[in-house]
């Protein structure tokens, strides 16, 4: 190719991108102004993961091993204690590495009382690649700071500013107001 055909094509090949930005001059921006903006991210979506404790500051988990063993990852470790109290087990200490998590949700699916949910907190970069290795304090002051999280067996359920926990309604759960209003015309 020649010279002049390598220019001419330059050339060419500069004016498709200027016409394809001066299409778009009139229209609106789709630029969110992160982070004084922050996105909203349906509670459904796997962001991080986070153990849920009870109103009354007692765990959920009954440390039944669901969560570790359907881990396809193998990064949650449980240990726990049999309750001197009654029956069933104490949990002793719950680490996930959050390094190595392909954030499935495996575990979130498996747990009979919904003690391990999705959270939308997506913030959690950091310089140290260890500080990604949680243990329970660290899922449970996520799950402290949460408002909304999901799980499939209760849906999304809410924090209400008095610490109390309640399902989310109708239009915030998975299929939202589509499935109220089928629900609707069925009755």
């Amino acid at each position: 190719m020649s010279l002049l055909a390598e220019v001419w094509e330059a050339v060419r090949a500069i004016g498709q991108g200027m016409a394809a930005v001066n299409r778009r001059v009139g229209e609106s921006a789709v630029t969110e102004f992160y982070p004084y903006q922050k996105p909203e991210i349906p509670p459904v979506s796997v962001q991080f993961l986070a153990l849920i404790q009870n109103e009354d500051g007692s765990d959920r988990c009954v440390s039944c091993l669901a969560c570790e063993r359907a881990c396809p990852s193998q990064v949650i470790t449980i240990e726990r204690k049999r309750n001197p109290a009654g029956k069933g087990f104490v949990l002793e200490r719950f680490d996930l590495d959050f390094v190595n998590c392909m954030h499935c949700a495996n575990c979130v699916e498996v747990c009979p009382v919904s003690a391990i949910v999705t959270v939308g907190d997506f913030e959690h970069a950091v310089y140290d690649v260890n500080m990604l290795k949680a243990d329970k304090a660290f899922l449970d002051e996520i799950g402290r700071r949460a408002q909304v999280w999901y799980s499939p067996k209760f849906g999304v359920e809410i924090r209400k500013p008095d610490g109390s926990i309640e399902k989310a309604p109708p239009e915030m759960q998975p299929g939202g107001l589509a499935e109220l209003l089928a629900g609707e015309e069925g009755a």
